[in-house]
């Protein structure tokens, strides 16, 4: 490896408290699922582990399928981290929708400073 690989740093930072993600925004991506975007406030999180979300229908439980931090797949993201989350467990229909369009659109206003923790 040189010194310009991409590799770099692929293990994460030790978990410094519990794991803590502000959302800023949510999509559904055809195939892939629901993602969430937004920032690790506190602690770390890995592919496979369990996340609790408190939705507006109730809380959630869900298992990270992939992170992307900077565009990029990676197996963790760490506290201060923009990162995106898809998580197992969570569908469209748990998402709250936009009346105005007839509930066909999704609504992430509801959703945006949702936090998401570790499970």
């Amino acid at each position: 490896m040189g010194i310009f690989s991409r590799r770099g740093g692929a293990e994460p930072p030790p978990v410094t408290g519990p794991f803590r993600f502000t959302v800023t925004n949510v999509f559904v991506v055809p195939v892939r699922g629901v993602v969430f975007t937004g920032q690790v406030v506190s602690g770390a999180i890995r592919t496979g582990q369990r996340a609790r979300l408190p939705l507006p229908t109730g809380p959630r439980e869900a298992t990270v399928a992939a992170i992307e931090v900077r565009r990029r797949k990676r197996g963790h993201a760490a506290e201060g981290e923009e990162a995106a989350l898809y998580l197992d467990g969570v569908t469209a229909a748990d998402l709250p929708r936009d009346l105005a369009a007839g509930g066909a659109v999704l609504d992430p206003g509801p959703l945006r400073g949702l936090e998401i923790t570790g499970g």
